[in-house]
Formats: structure tokens, C-alpha cells, sequence
């Protein structure tokens, strides 16, 4: 439920707000549309109301198409057979474009045929006009060859959308509540996320360090016993049971620690010139235990030449070795586990072959994420924090290094660190 039908539900949200903001914006570019078609019909019928009251044309039956043409969306001209007088040509439009409810600045100009010339120029604003009176037409020079009123509308769109202040402010409004609610959909996913790491983290760190201390404490109770010194076989038994869950609680101590450090603070690595090898040598012997428990082994392939030398950090490249062999081990029914270092491409490589359950392929890049523990296999009864490949990133790049991971199910894993030599 956490992380499937949480994420479907985001998802699903997602969907429904993506089509109800493009339904939005498809009802309002119709309704700009719309609009526009109204406006021009207006205006046509104001062109109309004209033709009729100033007896601009002989043939009164003549169709208006052929009358008037509309250059542009803010341009319309008209065809006279005399221009009319200038007072009466504005008072006639003022009447229409009231009547009609056109209610826009207006440019207006008539040209005259028989003097290849305007006549007049005038600008008609509205009561609300933010324009000055004075405002020039600049009617457009003439080619035609006949008597024509030229109407320019230069705030056409602003108008539009004034008419459609409402559908704008409900759409907006509505976009707010969308955004807002997708952001509250992600904030809640987001915390319930994190409370269920903070869960899972709890949970495995009880596991972690409960499980290590009951067995130091059991062992501890059996070397007091009378007569447990005279056998000795049971006597190192125990003591190693000890010394091994030792080293398993301070490794994971020192993992957190450094965690902590990692994500706080630029952790200062102390780089000497080290001997690879041993410190794998090293992480193979605190292994050996649970690897006897499991009936396993692992194989340290090491190269001809033993004496290659690398400038690292020894204890931290330690513990991010002693990680990537720890899990190899852990997941891993009866563990047979490769290890080969060598050269490559002039950079030092570690690489640790296993036969354990395997990691899908979605799973492979987020591994390296914090508390992030892969959810694929049968790996249930294996635990862990979720900081274990999450640490040997960080260290192998602050190495200047990186950490590849191939792994296929069911057959097994090879993760290879690659560091540079000097």
C-alpha cells in the first residue's frame, strides 16, 4: 500500500488535473473564438446600420461582402459612393457601436476617390479609454480605386478578454486549486514517505543490533558457567561468537556514524598509500564466521603481481569493501563468493562475484539510495539499515571512484569498484 497504490493514486490525481486544466484551456480558447466571431458581427452589423441610415451606397441591395473587406482582425473597410461628412459619419458610428455594444477604441478614416486622398481622420474613444484623443490613425496608404471608411480596432484583443474577465478569473482560480491540490497530494505522499523509512529504519536497527547483543549476552552466560574454561573447543566457540558480533555491531556503528558525517559535513578523508589487497584480506577474515555458519566460502583470486599500491583512505575504503563482501554473504543462501582486483584501463578495480538471488534491473540504480533496501528475491530474512551501498557510494566518489553493479536474478551479483591509481 505504501509505495504501489499511493504512487496510483498521485498518478490517477495527476492524470484528472492535467485534463481538467486542458479542458479548461480548450473551452476558453473557444470562448475567445467566440468572442472574436462576436465582435465581428458587431462591428459588421454596426458597418450595416450605416449603409442603411447614411444611404452610403446606390444600389442599397447590393451584398455586404462584396462592400466590405476585413484586412486584418482589427481592420475593416467599407466601400462609399460619397464620403460622407465628418460629424455625420462619427455621430452615426457612435450610435452604432452603442446600439451593437462595441465598446472599444476606434480609428477612423475616409478616403476620398476623387482627390486620391483622406478626406478626414478621427479617433473615437471609449469613456474608459487610457488613450488621449489626439491619438494618431495612421490610416494605411491607399491603392484602391474607389471611395472607402476605413475602422481600426487597436485594442481588439484587450477588449475580447476584457469580456471574458470572468471565464479568465474562474479558470485561474481553478488552475490555483488544481496546483494546490497536487502540491498537498505531494507533500502528504512525501511525509507518509518519510514516516515509513523513519519506520522501516527503526524497525531494522532494533533487528540490527538486538539480534548481536542477544547472542554476546547468551555467550557471555555460557563462558560463566562451571566448567566451561576446561573445553576449550566450546570456550573459543563462544569467545569468537563474541569477538565476530563485536565487529558486526561496530561496523554498523561506524557505517551510521559516518553517514551522519557524509550527509552533514564534507568528510576529510585521510589518504595514505595503501596495499588494497589486505584490507579485503581483512574483511574476509571478519567474515569467516557467518560464512562457516552458511556453509560457504570465498575465493580471493589474487594477482601475480601483490605489491600494487593505490592513495586511499584505509579505513573508510575498508568499511565500503567490508559492505559490498558483507552483502554478497548476506544474500546468498550458501555463498561462493569471487574476488579479483587488477588494472583496467589505468585504474585500479576490486570486483566481488556472488550467487545470491540477484537484483532486477529497476532496482539497480536506486540500491545506491539512502534506507533504500531492494524489495525483489527472497531476501525477507535478510536485514539491514539501508545505508550500506548508500555509505560505499559516497566514500568510492569522494575517492574520485565509482561503483558499478551487474547482476542478473536468480543467478547472482558482481559489483566492481573502480578507483584511480595515484
Amino acid at each position: 500500500m505504501r509505495s504501489s497504490a499511493t504512487r496510483l493514486i498521485i498518478f490517477i490525481t495527476t492524470i484528472l488535473i492535467a485534463v481538467i486544466i486542458g479542458l479548461q484551456m480548450h473551452w476558453l480558447n473557444k470562448t475567445y473564438s467566440f468572442e472574436k466571431k462576436e465582435f465581428k458581427t458587431s462591428v459588421v452589423k454596426c458597418i450595416r446600420g450605416l449603409y442603411e441610415d447614411l444611404d452610403l451606397a446606390d444600389e442599397p441591395g447590393t451584398n455586404l461582402t462584396k462592400l466590405i473587406e476585413s484586412p486584418n482582425e482589427n481592420t475593416f473597410i467599407f466601400r462609399v459612393d460619397d464620403v460622407p461628412p465628418r460629424d455625420t459619419l462619427i455621430n452615426a458610428l457612435m450610435n452604432e457601436f452603442d446600439d451593437f455594444k462595441v465598446y472599444t477604441d476606434c480609428k477612423v478614416a475616409a478616403y476620398d476617390d476623387s482627390t486620391k486622398k483622406y478626406a478626414y481622420e478621427a479617433f473615437l474613444p471609449t469613456a474608459a479609454s487610457i488613450h488621449p484623443v489626439s491619438i494618431d490613425v495612421d490610416a494605411p496608404n491607399s491603392v484602391k480605386n474607389y471611395s472607402f471608411v476605413y475602422l481600426n480596432f487597436p485594442n481588439r484583443s484587450s477588449y475580447i478578454l476584457g469580456n471574458m474577465s470572468n471565464w479568465i478569473f474562474t479558470i485561474i482560480l481553478l488552475l490555483v486549486l488544481l496546483i494546490g491540490l497536487g502540491a498537498s497530494i505531494y507533500y502528504l505522499y512525501r511525509q507518509k514517505f518519510l514516516n515509513d523509512i523513519q519506520k522501516d529504519f527503526i524497525n531494522n536497527v532494533t533487528h540490527e543490533f538486538s539480534t548481536p547483543l542477544t547472542v554476546i549476552d547468551l555467550s557471555t552466560d555460557a563462558l560463566q558457567k562451571p566448567g566451561i574454561a576446561a573445553n576449550p573447543e566450546k570456550y573459543n566457540k563462544y569467545v569468537a561468537s563474541i569477538k565476530y558480533q563485536n565487529e558486526y555491531l561496530k561496523k554498523h556503528i561506524q557505517t551510521l556514524v559516518k553517514t551522519v558525517v557524509t550527509e552533514s559535513y564534507h568528510l576529510a578523508l585521510d589518504k595514505t598509500t595503501i596495499h588494497p589487497e589486505e584490507l579485503i584480506k581483512r574483511a574476509i577474515v571478519q567474515l569467516e564466521p557467518i560464512v562457516f555458519q552458511k556453509n560457504g566460502k570465498i575465493i580471493f583470486e589474487e594477482p601475480e603481481e601483490t605489491n600494487e599500491t593505490i592513495i586511499a583512505d584505509s579505513d573508510n575504503l575498508y568499511l565500503a569493501i567490508f559492505n559490498i563482501i558483507s552483502n554478497a554473504v548476506k544474500y546468498s543462501e550458501t555463498p561462493k563468493i569471487i574476488i579479483t582486483t587488477g588494472i583496467q584501463h589505468f585504474k585500479y578495480f576490486i570486483s566481488v562475484k556472488d550467487n545470491g538471488v540477484g537484483i532486477a534491473a529497476a532496482e539497480q540504480q536506486k540500491i545506491f539510495k539512502k534506507f533504500y533496501r531492494a524489495q525483489n528475491g527472497n531476501i525477507h530474512n535478510a536485514k539491514g539499515l539501508g545505508l550500506g551501498l548508500y555509505f560505499v557510494k559516497k566514500i568510492i566518489e569522494l575517492h574520485h571512484g565509482l561503483v558499478e553493479v551487474n547482476s542478473v536474478e536468480g543467478i547472482g551479483t558482481e559489483f566492481k569498484i573502480i578507483l584511480p591509481i595515484n
